[in-house]
């Protein structure tokens, strides 16, 4: 079939040829064509016609390349805008394309992430499971999902849930596309979580919480001792049920003017107990609010003063350190070593970073039980704290993982020396639950100034010397820039 120009150049040709016309309007050479008034017109208005329908296709035309240049922008911007990481591997596993949330959470460039293996973005007790992952949606075609740790440049772990499906191309080619979630927030709350749900169902002081309503939605042990009221008696009714009618409505108004105004209050207040005493309490109360801080809930403490401090207290301890092995968590461990770094600079003298890796610490755990894991970790810190000066820190990252950070060395051996000291008290096995077991560690080192001066480049190369150790059969020591010991 003709397309639509070749019927125009066609139309074109015969008109002129029936009315022995030029398109300048002289005479083709030779004897004109008999000239016919009626269909000379109606051929020129059919050109007309015809050149009109041209030119309108190629606006069309160009309207539609543009809109289609512009979805692709707008689903470009869109992809990078995605909270979640999108990635898409072809069948040996390499990354063929990387939104903007996927490379924030793997910590490294685009140009870094594009055509390379993303299987070398992983933590390397994890890699053969993700293979296994890889090949499973390859070969069976079927939408899959699995909780991984992403490696950071640093050394530093992240929980990462990643959803895989195999798409074919219009040529049959095959891609893998994942979606990657980061589950280090959701972790954190959750232990956050479960950390605050420990607290308050074993704290000695009474706790309620209310919704933004001043509806109560919970109340712990410690409450229902306190007032005589079991938690389904107080649920879903008001606080005003304690009244005891010794305060009047002045106390109320000012108590809601101050938690409206500053978020909290605290004070006496004289509350009636289910048997009918009247009986004087200190009571703290907090706004929780949300991101947009719209007040979601009331937190009520009903407390003594000693005891209140203390779960203050504790909740203070707990966020800066390990509630396993009582030692600095990694919070306080980065405090720590920014503030050593700092003396370190004014004063011109060296420091260290120690990165302690317990050696198959996982079989541990999968033979014997993470209460046993528990024990050996607790056991293992307690014996690299006496090999450490009063000035030193030890502190666990998390897992098997440990930090030390010497603030003052003299000499680089003197880091050296520690990192054997350390393999030296592993060397008297543990008894757990009856059983002798023999721990041993990967050790990496690396000194300020020569091997970095910040915080990051000093963990990562530590950690790059002790993955060195790792490869080449564990229990010893490196420093960054020198040979394995």
């Amino acid at each position: 079939m003709a397309t639509l120009g070749q019927r125009l150049f066609g139309k074109a040709n015969w008109l002129l040829a029936k009315t022995g016309l030029l398109p300048n309007g002289k005479n083709l050479p030779g004897k004109p064509a008999p000239f016919e008034p009626g269909n000379t017109q109606d051929l020129l208005y059919e050109l007309w016609f015809d050149q009109f329908e041209l030119a309108r296709y190629k606006h069309e035309s160009r309207q539609f390349k543009q809109k289609l240049e512009d979805t692709h922008k707008h689903h470009a911007i869109l992809y990078d805008l995605v909270p979640v990481g999108c990635l898409t591997l072809d069948e040996k596993g390499r990354t063929l394309e990387i939104n903007q949330a996927g490379v924030d959470m793997l910590g490294r460039e685009r140009s870094q992430l594009l055509d390379k293996h993303f299987i070398a973005c992983l933590a390397e007790n994890d890699r053969s499971q993700f293979l296994h992952h890889l090949y499973q949606v390859f070969q069976l075609r079927v939408n899959l999902a699995i909780e991984l740790r992403i490696k950071a440049p640093n050394g530093i772990l992240h929980d990462v849930r990643l959803e895989s499906r195999v798409m074919e191309s219009a040529d049959h080619t095959l891609s893998c596309h994942m979606v990657m979630t980061d589950l280090h927030e959701r972790k954190k709350a959750d232990e956050a979580f479960h950390l605050a749900s420990r607290v308050i169902e074993g704290a000695t002081e009474g706790i309620m919480v209310t919704d933004a309503d001043n509806i109560i939605r919970s109340v712990n042990p410690a409450f229902e001792k306190a007032t005589g009221y079991t938690a389904s008696e107080v649920i879903c009714n008001t606080p005003a049920m304690l009244k005891s009618g010794h305060h009047g409505e002045g106390f109320y108004r000012e108590m809601w003017d101050a938690l409206n105004t500053s978020g909290e209050w605290q004070g006496e207040i004289w509350n009636r107990h289910k048997n009918g005493d009247i009986r004087p309490e200190w009571l703290s109360i907090n706004a929780v609010r949300d991101n947009q801080q719209k007040v979601i809930h009331y937190v009520g403490i009903f407390s003594d003063t000693p005891t209140r401090k203390y779960v203050l207290e504790r909740l203070e301890y707990l966020a800066y350190y390990d509630g396993l092995t009582g030692l600095p968590n990694r919070h306080l461990f980065l405090d720590r070593l920014n503030m050593s770094l700092s003396q370190a600079r004014r004063d011109r003298h060296m420091l260290a970073v120690i990165f302690i890796d317990l050696d198959q610490f996982k079989q541990i755990n999968d033979t014997l039980g993470h209460k046993a894991g528990d024990e050996v970790l607790a056991g293992v810190a307690e014996r690299m704290k006496s090999c450490l000066r009063e000035g030193d820190t030890l502190a666990r990252l998390g897992g098997d993982e440990f930090t030390a950070i010497l603030p003052v060395i003299s000499h680089p051996d003197a880091a050296s020396n520690v990192a054997r000291k350390f393999l030296e008290c592993y060397a008297k096995p543990l008894s757990i639950d009856g059983r002798e077991l023999c721990v041993t560690a990967s050790i990496g080192i690396s000194i300020f100034p020569s091997d970095g001066e910040d915080a990051d480049s000093l963990l990562n190369r530590a950690d790059i010397a002790m993955y060195r150790i790792k490869g080449t059969g564990r229990n010893g020591f490196s420093h960054h820039d020198e040979n394995i010991h």
